[in-house]
């Protein structure tokens, strides 16, 4: 005789994202995630969740995969698969989408401080901070141009810069002793070590000015240069800081 066996089995979902966590990419490139079921009696059902509330308009889920065309930083965040079987709880596994970006470059000049006065001299020290916004922070890489050609630290002019993981990110270029030979245009650019997206260039030009010696040397002067450029005026006896950002005056 034969005996037939009827068995109920059921089992909890389980899943696999075969991807990292996270995901740095560039603007404009296409993200896929996957997602697999490795358990569940019956056999789950996948869907895809975003922390921004709703998938991008323009994604595509095709069974356990989702893909994001042409990513943009709005589409940034925690991507999440979820697997039910309605029986136990869903399952989840998620990653989170980083897209590059370098955006809200400004720059600074610092009087020395162990002065009382808010005015730059010759023969005082000169700091140019420049900071920028860098996602991811870690990326962030910073380099000194003087007149175009590349300055490296020394004695006299030392550059610094913050930990990579404090954002926004900031340089520092100490000039020490200012001199006239210091004169010139002072370039600060930030860069991603990812590369993908434009650097950002801040310019600051140190220039002297003339006139008599009796006549009066602190006038504020306008400049409407470009954006993230401006030009400082030094004399023997005055300093002017003109900080833009984002090309406004500040």
């Amino acid at each position: 005789s034969v005996i037939f066996g009827l068995t109920n089995k059921t089992a909890s979902p389980s899943i696999k994202l075969l991807v990292e966590d996270p995901i740095v990419v560039n603007p404009g490139q296409t993200v896929s995630l996957v997602c697999i079921t490795t358990g569940g009696e019956p056999p789950p059902i996948l869907t895809w969740v975003s922390s921004n509330d709703s998938l991008p308009q323009r994604s595509v889920v095709k069974g356990g995969t989702l893909t994001l065309p042409a990513i943009t930083s709005d589409e940034a965040g925690v991507y999440s698969c979820v697997a039910s079987n309605n029986v136990g709880n869903p399952a989840k596994k998620s990653t989170t989408i980083v897209v590059r970006a370098l955006k809200k470059g400004r720059f600074w000049i610092t009087p020395d401080p162990y002065h009382n006065d808010d005015n730059i001299q010759i023969g005082r020290e000169v700091k140019i901070s420049c900071q920028v916004e860098a996602t991811p922070p870690e990326e962030l890489t910073f380099s000194w141009l003087k007149n175009g050609r590349a300055l490296r630290s020394s004695e006299r002019m030392v550059i610094t810069q913050t930990d990579p993981d404090i954002s926004p990110g900031t340089t520092n270029l100490d000039i020490i002793d200012l001199k006239f030979t210091d004169f010139g245009t002072y370039t600060c650019v930030a860069a991603l070590k990812g590369g993908g997206i434009p650097e950002i260039s801040i310019d600051v030009n140190i220039s002297s000015t003339t006139g008599e010696p009796h006549t009066p040397l602190c006038q504020r002067q306008i400049l409407k240069p470009p954006p993230l450029h401006a030009t400082y005026l030094v004399t023997p006896r005055c300093f002017f800081l003109l900080q833009f950002s984002n090309g406004e005056l500040r």
